[in-house]
């Protein structure tokens, strides 16, 4: 698995591992903000405090190459 309870460090991947990796955990539940920016960065911190809050959480960030 590409990520386990004490992994926190920044990996860079390729999609298929990403997606190999996502269906290897058996998420039950996905969440997406897009785009965030700086107008909108808060209310990102804030769902983020919430799920955290409840259980652990795994945070892709993806970013446009232009």
């Amino acid at each position: 698995m590409l990520f386990n309870k004490y992994d926190n460090k920044v990996h860079k991947i390729t999609k298929n591992d990403l997606i190999k990796s996502v269906k290897d955990t058996g998420v039950l539940d996905i969440s997406v903000m897009e785009p965030v920016d700086k107008s909108n960065v808060r209310t990102a911190k804030q769902e983020l405090d919430k799920l955290v809050r409840n259980t652990d959480v795994s945070i892709l960030v993806m970013k446009d190459k232009s």
